[in-house]
């Protein structure tokens, strides 16, 4: 069923918003939150509370031209290496502060490009990350996929992990598209990654796609072939 908007509705939010992928936004931090209040808020979760982990990999080795994340472009590993050290100390760190009793029921790894790790890295996250929480039997775990970083190694890692849902990269499939953002992805190399998660038993796949990007047309979208041979 469509929903129907009048055009005072369109205008009122049409205007460019903050990332909400953040609580609070980037327009409401303020030096009011300092270490020893997060310490305090952090201290404060403990018997019955739920907690979700982020883990942020702030790199990429290309960057695509959209993309308003915090990352950076690095053809080297030794600064993801050195990065995720720092990641375990401050696990350590947050994991002092919450008391016995809470438990871990979401996870999510993104970035950046999370499958930019190696799968031995990889494992020792995770082992970390489970020996400083309390983890749910039915955790969700997520991670964000980069279809063009992936190899059957890195899936079995992803698996070992404990990943319950991966989240690929789609952005647009046009060439023309993909060359405007600095984004080359065949749907071939998407559809295989796809593919293998679901023979490595990942049952939750979702793809991320955006609209508004160079190239893209109302026309295109609703009259483009699928591979399928139906109308997409």
């Amino acid at each position: 069923m469509g929903i129907s908007m009048d055009h005072a509705t369109i205008e009122k939010y049409a205007a460019p918003v903050p990332r909400y992928t953040s609580y609070p936004t980037a327009p409401h931090f303020s030096d009011a939150v300092d270490n020893q209040k997060y310490s305090e808020w952090v201290s404060a979760l403990g018997e019955g509370d739920r907690l979700s982990l982020y883990v942020h990999i702030p790199f990429c080795d290309r960057l695509c031209w959209f993309c308003g994340c915090n990352t950076k472009q690095t053809l080297k590993y030794a600064p993801v290496k050195a990065y995720m050290k720092r990641v375990h100390k401050e696990i350590e760190m947050i994991a002092r502060l919450v008391k016995p009793g809470a438990t871990v029921t979401a996870v999510h790894l993104g970035g950046g490009s999370p499958t930019l790790l190696e799968p031995d890295d990889l494992d020792m996250l995770g082992k970390k990350m489970r020996s400083a929480f309390n983890f749910a039997k039915d955790a969700e775990i997520s991670i964000e996929i980069d279809p063009s970083d992936v190899t059957p190694e890195k899936i079995e890692g992803m698996v070992a992990f404990g990943m319950t849902r991966a989240s690929i990269g789609v952005q647009d499939f046009s060439e023309k598209v993909q060359e405007a953002i600095n984004r080359p992805q065949s749907y071939e190399v998407t559809r295989d990654v796809v593919y293998a998660l679901r023979d490595a038993g990942i049952k939750s796949v979702n793809l991320d796609v955006l609209y508004g990007l160079p190239f893209q047309t109302e026309e295109r979208l609703l009259t483009r072939p699928c591979r399928c041979g139906q109308t997409a």
